[in-house]
């Protein structure tokens, strides 16, 4: 029985086992753990992963640009139709104005000729 047996000062004695070694530095002996790896950021865009700061701002300002374009144009395209509309409205008031004065003047023409029809039969000397 005493041959089976291991002293504690044995097992003492014996050389210390080794870890294994990777690039990351020690790793456990025990296989079921997996080893870590860096973080993947596979919910970012592709542009953040690749482009540069510099790169990202300079596209951000050249869609800022274009946005500006497209508001200046859509500004002056909204103006020009303004303008349509208004001389076209512009015209049409005018058109009603000059059609009110003339039926104004023909009534007023209307009631002149009445009047000196008035006065022609007054002025006349009837001789009976």
């Amino acid at each position: 029985m005493s041959t089976t047996t291991i002293s504690i000062s044995e097992a003492s004695t014996s050389a210390p086992r080794e870890l294994a070694q990777s690039s990351a530095g020690r790793t456990s002996g025990k296989p079921w753990k997996l080893q870590k790896t860096a973080t993947k950021r596979s919910h970012l865009m592709p542009g953040v992963k690749t482009a540069s700061w510099e790169q990202r701002q300079a596209r951000r300002l050249a869609l800022e640009n274009v946005k500006k374009l497209e508001t200046q144009m859509k500004d002056e395209r909204k103006a020009e139709e303004d303008a349509k509309v208004s001389a076209i409205k512009e015209r049409r008031k005018r058109k009603e104005e000059n059609k009110r004065l003339d039926e104004m003047k023909a009534r007023m023409s209307a009631k002149k000729l009445q009047r000196m029809k008035k006065r022609l039969g007054r002025s006349k000397n009837k001789t009976g």
